[in-house]
């Protein structure tokens, strides 16, 4: 800051810095302000008053002593000897300083640089204030030694009093007796630090052991963690926390391959035998059947980056191979009779790899599962005998090698726990249902038993299938993302390496441009075959040989092709209706699984960039979708068990609604209505089973209608109309809801069915209701019945003698009593109001009409035949009664009548 409070923004140690920088600048200034001086003289300013000449007298003296300071002269003109030191001081230019502190300070350079401009007024206050803060610091020395006075005086008459010895001793030449007494101390002072020595030299000594044991042990703590990381890693890989343990050996990197240091050389390599240790178990790891998907993707990105750490070490003078001498036959994994040597691959690849050799190991021991039970069971053994070793084999293998994937070199054989689970449970419900089913059976069913054991092992081995298929499918399929996630990312680093290399280098790259093994490759040669495999077992273990979606095609046997006859008869028979919707339920599922496997494999497809042209250009890389087959096939299976499965509804549907057809006259349409909705809500791919569905509807109204017709036939009209009004019922009511139900279920028009089922149901309506209207006729006429004939003869006196008719004929009273008999049979039956589709008229008026026009014909046939013997008065006395029915009847009776 500035010392003299002119300037508040003074930076001094910034002038300091570059004084003679601005030192320059500043003669730059003065001489242009005398070059524009002198040409202002010259221009005409002849006269110029004093004040200008002492101004450029002023300018021209700054200017020179400004000269003199860079030059290194000095401005004092003191004689002497101080004279002289000023000037030898002067000549050293850069030593020269602004800051009032430095002992070479220049006030002049200081004025110069710092307060140019300044007036004289303001340098004087601020002398002023200067002076004023000196003799603040005068008035506190003072009061320090007036505080102070009594120390003061005791220091200055020791101080005199060594001046006076030392005075005295070079005038006489003799010591002093303070020299005496110093020498003596300082001899005393020698003597008790050699005898101080001498008597602490062991604790000394053990002070320097302390000393080097705690600079030691600070050494050792601060290389503590480095010296841990072999035992943590360890500690972590018991654990399975083989991610934290590569991390503590990333630490390892920290000491260096060139340190003298044994205990950190020992370290390292303990640190690198570990590391070994770890990828053996995570190898191991990536070859269990049994472990989770998840733990699978981990344990790929743990032994990804400890490759990748590997390989940096690798690089850095070899000293994996220094420090450990591997085993050739490192990561070699025996499955089934794949050898799969893991590392050749990326991790995520290796275990793809040994997955899909899991399952496919797998698959074939599920069919040689389901042929010894098939055997066994037809040799005679029961389905629980069986059923209960499903999960015996390996397991007895288990035991028998230990956990498959512990050894690295060694045979894997996979459990499948969850799956086996699965068909357990499945197996305790059919085998409580078969002794259920056994105890109430008969002598035949007995005899019969392993056929029914035979379908129930059919029908656990499809559920098998299916759940292989759930657990292994969606396994692998995750496996293969993060295998097509390292290709990609292999492929980005070959690329940055094409990048980076030279021309001269591309000629030895060949061994660099040989196809690679992807996932995809894998699929297609590995997974594929499998679950071609497996969904053909499923599909005949299923559906048997019998394919309905082409007549000339068959599915093939996958096992029993060198069994009995009639063992291969049985299995190559559909399944009975409760075994097949069982297995319909497990298709539909397998099917689910498969296609999103295919959907989400789509996404695999070899990456094709135009730098990796050479690489891919020579590989048969297939553009088929992957298990493309297998969806066709479990797509026919599922279609085939689902049309089965509508044959079996309807079938079932037909009877119960043909028996209560025939029994009670009952056409059961809520029957036909539930059973639609309950396929809609069960069935996959109901636009493929439309046929089945169609036909099956119109079987059952056909066997209902069947029913019905063998119902009234042994009864009278009252249950001819008790038939026709549930025709009317079911053409009115549940027929049209069934039509639609169908339509909503296999999305189609469905006009053709409709046609059908009205054309049979009405079929049958008019045959019933017509033979009910015959009947009626003669009935009807049968009442219309005319009084007996009386012959007319005056001379008679009996005729006059008889009884008077009484006011209302009995034909008369007969008729309408039949009439309304009639009204009430078919109101009760159909209703007032239930119209007659094919007449478009209502039942009850169909009915009145035939009943009235009958029994005006009776009437009209009857005076015919006694027209002729009827005399005058009888015959207005029939005219008057055939007008008063006529009149009473004319609402229902047709044109003829009249």
């Amino acid at each position: 800051k500035d010392p003299l409070g002119i300037r508040p923004d003074l930076d001094l140690l910034h002038i300091q810095e570059h004084w003679s920088e601005l030192l320059e600048q500043v003669v730059e200034d003065l001489e242009k302000g005398l070059d524009m001086e002198q040409l202002s003289k010259q221009r005409g300013n002849i006269h110029s008053g004093k004040k200008e000449k002492d101004q450029l007298t002023s300018l021209e003296a700054q200017r020179d002593a400004l000269e003199d300071v860079l030059e290194g002269r000095n401005y004092s003109t003191t004689d002497g000897e101080d004279a002289n030191n000023n000037l030898e001081e002067a000549k050293d230019v850069e030593k020269r300083s602004v800051l009032p502190t430095d002992k070479h300070f220049d006030p002049l350079l200081f004025l110069t640089l710092a307060h140019r401009d300044a007036g004289f007024d303001k340098l004087q206050k601020s002398i002023e204030g200067i002076s004023n803060k000196t003799d603040n610091q005068m008035q506190r020395l003072q009061n320090l030694v007036r505080d102070n006075f009594a120390l003061f005086v005791r220091c200055a008459d020791n101080i005199d009093l060594f001046s006076k010895d030392d005075n005295t001793s070079n005038k006489n030449g003799n010591p002093s007796g303070v020299r005496e007494r110093l020498d003596h101390l300082e001899f005393l002072a020698g003597s008790c630090s050699n005898q101080a020595r001498s008597s602490f030299k062991p604790l000394l000594d053990n002070t320097n052991q302390v000393r080097k044991v705690k600079s030691a042990l600070a050494v050792l703590q601060r290389i503590a963690p480095l010296l841990q990381i072999p035992s943590v890693m360890r500690q972590h890989m018991e654990n399975g926390r083989f991610s934290q343990a590569i991390k503590s050996y990333r630490r390892i990197f920290a000491i260096k391959d060139d340190i003298q240091m044994e205990l950190l050389q020992d370290v390292k390599k303990k640190a690198v035998e570990a590391a070994e240790d770890v990828r053996r178990d995570l190898e191991t790891t990536l070859s269990n059947p049994n472990v989770p998907i998840q733990t699978l993707l981990d344990t790929i990105r743990d032994l990804d980056e400890l490759i990748e750490l590997e390989s940096q070490q690798e690089e850095d003078n070899s000293i994996k191979k220094k420090l450990v001498v591997l085993d050739p036959n490192e990561g070699i994994f025996t499955v089934g009779e794949e050898i799969i040597q893991v590392r050749k691959y990326p991790p995520a690849l290796a275990c793809l790899l040994l997955q899909t050799a899991h399952f496919s190991l797998f698959v074939d021991q599920s069919i040689r599962q389901s042929e010894t039970s098939s055997q066994r069971i037809y040799a005679g053994e029961t389905l629980a005998s069986v059923t209960d070793t499903v999960a015996s084999p390996a397991n007895g293998e288990e035991e028998k090698d230990g956990n498959p994937a512990t050894a690295t070199t060694g045979t894997s054989t996979p459990s499948a726990t969850s799956s086996l689970s699965t068909v357990t449970t499945a197996t305790e419900t059919y085998q409580s249902s078969s002794d259920s089913t056994s105890k109430a059976g008969s002598d035949r069913r007995e005899r019969n038993r392993w056929k029914y054991d035979i379908l129930e092992v059919r029908v656990v081995t499809t559920i098998r299938a299916v759940a292989v298929a759930r657990m292994w499918l969606p396994r692998l399929l995750g496996i293969s993302v993060e295998a097509h996630e390292a290709e990609k990312r292999s492929l980005a680093r070959r690329r940055n390496q094409r990048i980076r290399r030279t021309f001269s280098d591309e000629a030895g790259d060949d061994q660099s441009k040989k196809r690679q093994l992807t996932a995809m490759d894998v699929i297609h040669s590995s997974v594929d075959p499998s679950a071609t495999r497996l969904i053909e077992h499923a599909a005949f273990c299923a559906l048997g040989c019998l394919n309905h979606n082409n007549a000339n095609e068959k599915l093939r046997m996958t096992y029993g092709m060198n069994a009995d006859e009639r063992l291969q008869g049985l299995l190559k028979a559909p399944l009975p209706p409760a075994q097949s919707a069982k297995c319909a339920t497990g298709l539909a599922v397998l099917m689910e699984v498969v296609k999103e496997f295919i959907a989400s494999a789509g996404n695999l497809k070899p990456i094709s960039i135009k730098d990796e042209i050479q690489i891919i250009t020579n590989a048969n890389i297939s553009n088929q979708q992957p298990l493309e087959e297998c969806r066709a096939l479990a797509e026919d299976a599922v279609v085939t068990v689902e049309r089965r499965r509508c044959i079996y509804a309807f079938d079932i549907c037909a009877r119960n609604c043909s028996m209560r057809a025939s029994g009670s006259g009952t056409l059961d349409g809520d029957s036909l209505l539930l059973c639609v909705q309950k396929l809609g809500e069960e069935l996959t791919r109901p636009e493929e089973c439309s046929n089945e569905v169609e036909k099956g509807c119109a079987i059952v109204v056909r066997r209902c209608c069947e029913g019905l017709a063998s119902y009234v036939r042994a009864r009278g009209n009252t249950a001819r109309l008790r038939a026709v009004a549930e025709c009317a019922s079911a053409l009115d009511g549940r027929l049209i809801d069934v039509v639609r139900e169908i339509r909503y279920l296999t999305d189609s028009e469905g006009l053709s069915l409709e046609e059908a089922l009205i054309e049979d149901i009405m079929a049958l309506e008019g045959i019933l209701f017509d033979e009910f209207l015959d009947n009626l006729r003669s009935s009807v006429g049968k009442c219309a019945h005319l009084s007996p004939e009386f012959p007319v003869d005056s001379n008679n006196e009996e005729f006059f003698d008889l009884p008077s008719e009484p006011p209302f004929a009995a034909y008369l009273s007969a008729s309408l009593l039949a009439i309304v008999r009639c009204r009430a049979q078919v109101g009760r039956a159909l209703g007032a109001i239930t119209i007659r589709r094919s007449q478009a008229s209502t039942y009850l008026f169909l009915a009145m009409s035939t009943a009235a026009d009958s029994i005006v014909d009776a009437i009209c046939f009857q005076l015919k035949e006694r027209q002729s013997r009827l005399t005058v008065s009888q015959a207005d006395k029939f005219s008057n009664e055939l007008q008063f029915l006529v009149n009473t009847l004319k609402r229902y009776l047709s044109d003829q009548s009249f």
